[in-house]
């Protein structure tokens, strides 16, 4: 009996890796995998496309008329160095100095010291009323006139993550998730509320607006939402929505703060995710998971967005469609940016044009680079900002 059972359970093991029912007539096997929880459509990897020009993460457009440039370094920087640039000069500081260069000639600069505690840097430069001032991660408030610098105020706030400039007031958060509005006409500070914060980290996020919302980034894992008018901090939970409606696990450590065209919120996680997502109707556009580390990104007045992973690049239509990738094999690739419709890579080793249609790419320029690469666009030059220099693109 042991025996006749044994004989049986074989049988039904061999049998396991086989269809046990009937076979319709017209049946034809397929490989295809249909994606139930994504709704992006696929059309074509090889489109071509026009992209337009860039308005996210910030508006620059570029212009290289020839094919051979240089890269010269104008001075070596740290990487809490910020750069601002202001009627014809370029404002740089650097541990307790501010330079200034003439845009038009980098050879000239004033070098100002600033009378700044053993703890403080420059967090951000920015202009009022014609004038330029400068904040620092303590709150304190300088104004430079006639290459002097004077002090305005001490608030006395630790703050990490940039402030919004908003009219003549300025939204700052210390480290313990406060909002205090800085009134630049009266010199007066007041509390405008405090942030409940979730787990992430601080990041150097862009601040985006629409008609009516400012959105910042707190940190990687906390979206803040303000009235555009009047400063006042909105308890939302945007965030919090889409992660409950989307298809492709939770976004808990964002690329850069969201922004809006045609009334969506463009989410972009840092493991790979993208949603497209309308905190109003909670209704989520199209979403796509690249399943690669996302480094940067670029989105145009065309609704192309074009996404930087660790081993490829994605293009994307306005209507959700992956149009075009390229394989980068890149080991370290940090930033991607647009001139005249050419998409450029930047590695740690050089700065390549890709050519989507060939599936190919030209070197543009040989030179080592640290990461948290940024660019300017100024009176037609191209500067270029990494953690260690700033260097200009000339002919």
């Amino acid at each position: 009996m042991k025996k006749i059972k044994l004989l049986l359970f074989l049988l039904i093991l061999s049998s396991c890796d086989r269809y046990m029912g009937t076979i319709d007539p017209d049946y034809t096997p397929s490989r295809e995998v249909n994606e139930i929880f994504s709704n992006i459509q696929i059309e074509s990897e090889n489109l071509k496309f026009n992209l337009g020009d860039v308005i996210y993460p910030k508006s620059i457009n570029l212009v290289l008329n020839k094919s051979n440039y240089e890269l010269d370094k104008l001075i070596n920087i740290d990487e809490k160095s910020t750069i601002y640039f202001f009627n014809e000069k370029i404002f740089l500081s650097k541990g307790k100095n501010i330079y200034i260069f003439e845009a038009n000639d980098d050879n000239y600069y004033s070098n100002l010291k600033l009378d700044l505690k053993s703890d403080e840097y420059v967090l951000n430069f920015f202009e009022y009323k014609n004038s330029i001032y400068l904040i620092t991660n303590i709150s304190r408030i300088f104004i430079l006139i006639n290459e002097n610098i004077s002090l305005i105020n001490d608030y006395g706030f630790y703050i990490t993550t940039p402030p919004i400039f908003n009219y003549n007031n300025i939204l700052i958060f210390d480290v313990f998730g406060g909002i205090y509005q800085i009134n630049l006409d009266e010199n007066s500070i007041q509390k405008k509320g405090d942030i409940k914060a979730r787990h992430g980290i601080s990041v150097n996020s862009n601040t985006y607006a629409d008609k009516s919302n400012i959105y910042h980034l707190f940190n990687t894992g906390t979206l803040i939402t303000f009235n555009k008018d009047e400063n006042v901090l909105f308890d939302n939970f945007i965030l919090q929505d889409l992660n409950i409606l989307t298809s492709l696990g939770s976004f808990n450590e964002l690329v850069d703060t969201p922004f809006n065209y045609n009334d969506y919120l463009y989410f972009l996680d840092r493991s790979g995710k993208i949603s497209v997502f309308n905190p109003i109707s909670s209704k989520i556009l199209w979403e796509f998971d690249t399943n690669s580390t996302i480094i940067h990104y670029l989105f145009t007045n065309n609704g192309f967005l074009i996404v930087l992973t660790e081993h490829k690049i994605f293009v994307f239509s306005n209507k959700g469609s992956l149009i075009n990738t390229y394989n980068h094999n890149k080991e370290s690739p940090i930033y991607i940016f647009n001139a005249q419709e050419n998409i450029y890579l930047i590695s740690k080793q050089e700065i390549v044009s890709v050519n989507f249609d060939k599936k190919s790419e030209n070197i543009f320029i040989k030179n080592k680079f640290t990461s948290n690469i940024d660019i300017y666009y100024q009176n037609q030059t191209i500067f270029l900002k990494d953690d260690k220099s700033l260097f200009k693109l000339s002919e």
